[in-house]
């Protein structure tokens, strides 16, 4: 019996039935469509969840980039996933992990480039542009803060912190110190078991440790130990938060 024709009718079956990536979430062609415009020379940063609908979301998401010409990274909140990124240029960062993670966002401004969310249902949501706070260490790499940064004492009352602001540098003896934004500015609040509190504001503060291990936490996560310098940089609109 002849069967040479069985194996390319049952190829051509398999893909006639491969489902149509748009119709894996309704979201997914406009934000395909709105990454496509950002520019096809870089490629997309596809922030995800763990579980499997944002596993399937974010695959269909890279198949109608890929029809569209744009490349595809997959970012999760994994430590060290970020280094996928590196030496690559980022167009845009699309959200598919929820309005409510801040990864999403805090990345694209570290990147300047616009986060793509899916627009809320039955919403007239419009593009809008956020305050950050750039944070630099002493070799110059950049990271952001979306809404406030502390250096604190990993032991209370110990070590010591020098803030300088406008050139003016200050002693805060086993103090802490806290970073807000306040419209285009710096609020920068200072307080010590020795030390009366103060709060003035500024376009850039540096902050120092001396005698003491720190902790440098950020919108609420502590990061690490901390030792050494770094340098806050208001930052207005650094973040462009497009519905789509």
């Amino acid at each position: 019996m002849d069967t040479t024709a069985d194996a390319p009718q049952s190829a051509r079956s398999r893909r006639s039935t491969r489902p149509d990536p748009a119709e894996v979430w309704a979201p997914l062609a406009g934000l395909a469509d709105a990454a496509a415009q950002s520019g096809t020379s870089g490629a997309v940063a596809i922030t995800r969840g763990f579980d499997r609908n944002s596993r399937l979301r974010a695959k269909a998401l890279r198949d109608l980039l890929e029809e569209r010409g744009v490349a595809a990274i997959e970012i999760t909140p994994a430590v060290g996933s970020e280094r996928l990124l590196a030496d690559t240029e980022i167009t845009s960062v699309v959200n598919l992990i929820g309005a409510g993670s801040w990864q999403p966002h805090r990345l694209a401004a570290k990147l300047r480039t616009p986060l793509l969310a899916p627009r809320a249902e039955n919403s007239e949501q419009v593009e809008v542009a956020k305050n950050v706070i750039g944070v630099t260490g002493a070799e110059g790499a950049r990271d952001v803060a979306l809404s406030h940064v502390a250096v604190r004492p990993e032991s209370d009352g110990e070590g010591s912190l020098i803030v300088t602001a406008d050139g003016e540098p200050l002693s805060v003896p086993g103090g802490a110190a806290a970073i807000t934004m306040r419209e285009q500015r710096l609020e920068i609040q200072l307080a010590g078991p020795d030390f009366a509190e103060q709060t003035f504001t500024a376009a850039e503060v540096r902050v120092e440790t001396a005698d003491a291990p720190h902790r440098l936490v950020r919108d609420e996560l502590p990061i690490a130990e901390f030792e050494g310098a770094l340098t806050f940089t208001a930052e207005p609109q650094g973040l462009i938060v497009r519905p789509v």
